[in-house]
């Protein structure tokens, strides 16, 4: 079975034409305002979907009712008015293709013969930290529903975790006191409160507690043996059951739609997070990434997304390619493996042709060219460095004719 999706955008929102395929580890640049968090929605507004269909939440007459997805599924992710007269999206899933065409979705079934992949989709918004700002997150309201989503899966990590995670950056420990609803950040001699820490922590804490819990998750849950055809088949008519009683509210059907697909064992995690790199020192963003990549790791077929503003985030995706390169070029009984995965873990390393970077820029995507199996360094992160110091040196050209006229 193909591993990788495509997603095709003409005309929504800040893009114009856009194609990108998604692997492994994608992993897409650019300016703000670009479009990198749209693409991200919709991917994992897709997966979401796919994985709707797969487990029986969802049917797609459902879907393709009454506007739904650009009413109900677009706007979870705020996305409803980014629609224009020319909209043309198209995804080519694991398991279905979805087309939005002329104001209308089509949606159509791969291969009903495949073995089915359940995904569990997590999006990881950029407004994440939010949610660190209070010790009792019961009392926050109004949320976006992404983030709200975000949020459910944050309490459940923190009390899944409560007896101690150890975070990526700086040696810290988080606790959790469930009974008084606060959250610690623990250091080899003193104690804060998440609400009371740095921006820093704010904003790697939800990030990090949530991944590990739902790979840990993902990880338990793929012991689960796949349901045989007769099992399939009671699911089917359970599901058909609900959706056609009309005494239930839409809110008491999806509840009741998602704890009989919890039935389905889960083969994947599928991370989506926005700007990973967050009010953290270059050091710290190496840190997360490679934790991120360590559980993007764990299961052959999980997916890392990540959108970023960071050069050092793409600089340290090269670092971890490279590291893979070498390190399974090396006999097993070479000595040098071993200096390798001191410098990137065995776990963090990339498969470079699993990899791909886009840049967006004027509605449009790039690849990243290649070369060696490396990314290119010919980036506009990388690029933008490079402006800062020449625009360094025509300061010391000035400083120079300056000294000499006097």
């Amino acid at each position: 079975m193909n591993e990788t999706v495509r997603l095709i955008i003409h005309s929504f929102g800040p893009l114009s034409e856009v194609d990108i395929v998604f692997d492994k580890y994608t992993l897409l640049t650019g300016k703000q305002a670009s479009g990198k968090s749209t693409i991200a929605k919709l991917y994992s507004m897709f997966t979401w979907m796919e994985k709707g269909m797969v487990r029986g939440i969802v049917s797609d007459k459902y879907i393709m009712q009454y506007s739904r997805f650009q009413n109900k599924y677009c706007a979870y992710h705020r996305l409803e008015t980014y629609f224009n007269k020319d909209t043309f999206i198209s995804f080519y899933g694991l398991h279905y293709n979805f087309t939005y065409e002329k104001g209308k979705l089509k949606i159509d079934e791969i291969d009903h013969k495949i073995t089915y992949n359940v995904a569990k989709v997590m999006y990881v918004p950029a407004e994440r930290n939010y949610l660190s700002t209070t010790d009792n997150t019961s009392g926050l309201k109004n949320l976006p529903e992404s983030l709200q989503t975000f949020l459910e899966e944050f309490d459940n990590a923190k009390l899944t975790l409560k007896n101690g995670y150890r975070l990526p950056i700086n040696n810290m420990v988080f606790e959790y006191d469930a009974l008084n609803k606060i959250p610690w950040l623990k250091g080899n001699d003193y104690e804060v409160r998440l609400s009371a820490a740095s921006s820093g922590y704010q904003s790697v804490l939800p990030l990090t507690l949530v991944t590990k819990y739902l790979s840990d998750t993902v990880l338990d849950n793929a012991g689960k043996k796949d349901l045989d055809q007769q099992e399939r088949q009671q699911i089917d008519k359970e599901v058909k059951k609900v959706m056609n009683d009309t005494t239930l509210s839409e809110d008491v059907k999806f509840a009741m739609l998602r704890s009989i697909s919890s039935r389905f064992k889960y083969s994947r995690f599928v991370n989506i997070v926005e700007e990973p790199e967050q009010n953290l020192y270059p050091e710290s963003q190496m840190n997360v990434l490679y934790d991120l990549l360590a559980y993007a790791n764990c299961m052959e077929h999980n997916r890392l997304v990540l959108t970023t503003h960071s050069p050092y985030i793409v600089n340290y995706f090269t670092l971890a390619a490279k590291a893979y390169e070498l390190y399974y070029r090396l006999p097993v009984t070479n000595a040098l493996r071993g200096r390798v995965s001191e410098i990137v873990s065995e776990q963090s390393m990339v498969n470079p042709f699993k990899l791909h970077i886009y840049e967006l820029k004027d509605g449009a995507a790039a690849l990243l060219a290649m070369y060696d199996g490396l990314p290119s360094d010919d980036n506009f992160l990388n690029n933008q460095l490079a402006l800062t110091n020449e625009m360094f040196d025509r300061l010391l050209e000035i400083e120079e004719t300056f000294d000499n006229q006097e």
